[in-house]
């Protein structure tokens, strides 16, 4: 092992202590938030993850948190490679997404007729699920981790945001949970069961 090498390994272990002492029981949205932070450490983060979720007492296998796996380990190992990704290609692709036209792309990659959460995961107020930003990258011919990051800096870049929750705004300080941003939207009955399940697909 390089000096380099160690020395990543190393701040890789501290921020991960870090991590785990201010959130002791990690949800998968935060460890996806956490990964997506600091992706030249993917690799060690992903198998922290999983370990941890293995090790669980209550964990059940057939349970696996498919978002988390998503998340840390298939979609997230990539962003060790951002640097190279074509980020500023995914931000011009995305302009063609907004206005009128963004119904259409919006039932393109299952969200139906709710482009409200369309426009929402655009502009990185929700944690979307990997599949619905597989899908739109596909459709736009962009890498995948390039419109994540895409996401995250439109989020980062916008100012004080405010997010309806129980009919009060609150402060945006992170992107809110895809179950809380359908919920928010007053989605119901076999909709909300049928987009709370896209956290479930791969395809």
């Amino acid at each position: 092992m390089t000096d380099m090498t160690r020395s990543a390994s190393s701040e890789a272990s501290d921020l991960i202590e870090a991590f785990l002492a201010a959130n002791p029981l990690p949800s998968s949205e935060q460890w996806k938030a956490f990964t997506l932070a600091n992706p030249e450490h993917a690799a060690q983060i992903a198998d922290t993850a999983l370990m941890l979720t293995l090790d669980d007492a209550d964990f059940d296998a057939e349970e696996l948190d498919v978002e988390l796996f998503n998340a840390t380990r298939s979609a997230m190992l990539n962003a060790v490679h951002l640097s190279s990704v074509p980020v500023a290609a995914a931000k011009t692709a995305l302009k063609v997404c907004r206005g009128p036209i963004a119904r259409r792309y919006a039932r393109d990659i299952g969200l139906g007729e709710r482009v409200d959460l369309f426009n929402q995961m655009l502009a990185g107020e929700l944690s979307a699920p990997y599949v619905l930003v597989k899908r739109l990258a596909k459709t736009l011919q962009v890498r995948m981790t390039a419109l994540a990051e895409v996401f995250a800096l439109n989020f980062q870049n916008q100012p004080v945001q405010s997010y309806k929750a129980d009919g009060k705004p609150n402060a945006l300080r992170q992107p809110v949970s895809w179950e809380q941003a359908v919920r928010d939207a007053g989605i119901t009955g076999e909709e909300a069961a049928r987009l709370l399940h896209l956290e479930k697909e791969m395809d």
